[in-house]
C-alpha cells in the first residue's frame, strides 16, 4: 500500500496535470466534445472543470468523514474562463491539501460508507483528475 506522502504526491501531480489541460481550454472552453454523447462525454471544457474541481475539494472531505475528522463546505462552482477555473482550481486545492496533510499511515485503512479505504479515496481523487484533464484536452 503506498504511503500517505505517495498519494499526496500522486494528487500533487495529478493537479499539475489538470492545471496543464486548464491552461490550455480557452479555444474549447465552452465546446461539447462529441455531438450525441451522453453524461459525463457530453460535458464541455468547463463542465468537467466546475465537476472535478469541486470533486477535489469532496474527495478531501470524505477523506476526513472516514477518518472521524470535520469536512469540508461544498458548493457548486460557475467559471465562465479558464482563468476563473484555475483560479478556482488553486482555492480549493489549498482547502483540500490542508486537511490531507493530516492523513497519517493508520488512517489509511479507515473505511468509508461506500467507496472503499481512506488509501483507494485519495488514490481516485487522483485518478478522477486526471480523467477530466483528458477530457478537457479532447475537447480541443
Amino acid at each position: 500500500m503506498p504511503t500517505p506522502d505517495e498519494l499526496r504526491a500522486d494528487i500533487a501531480a495529478a493537479r499539475a496535470d489538470f492545471q496543464s489541460a486548464l491552461e490550455g481550454a480557452s479555444a474549447s472552453w465552452e465546446k461539447a466534445p462529441t455531438p450525441g454523447a451522453e453524461g459525463e462525454d457530453a460535458w464541455s471544457p468547463r463542465q468537467a472543470a466546475e465537476h472535478a474541481i469541486g470533486a477535489d475539494l469532496y474527495f478531501a472531505s470524505e477523506v476526513c468523514g472516514a477518518c472521524g475528522y470535520p469536512g469540508l463546505e461544498l458548493s457548486r462552482l460557475s467559471l465562465a474562463t479558464p482563468a476563473e477555473a484555475i483560479a478556482a482550481f488553486a482555492e480549493a486545492s489549498a482547502k483540500s491539501d490542508g486537511r490531507l496533510k493530516y492523513v497519517s499511515e493508520n488512517d489509511l485503512t479507515m473505511q468509508h460508507k461506500s467507496m472503499g479505504s481512506v488509501a483507494d479515496m485519495m488514490a481516485l481523487s487522483a485518478s478522477h483528475l486526471r480523467d477530466h484533464a483528458a477530457q478537457i484536452r479532447a475537447a480541443g
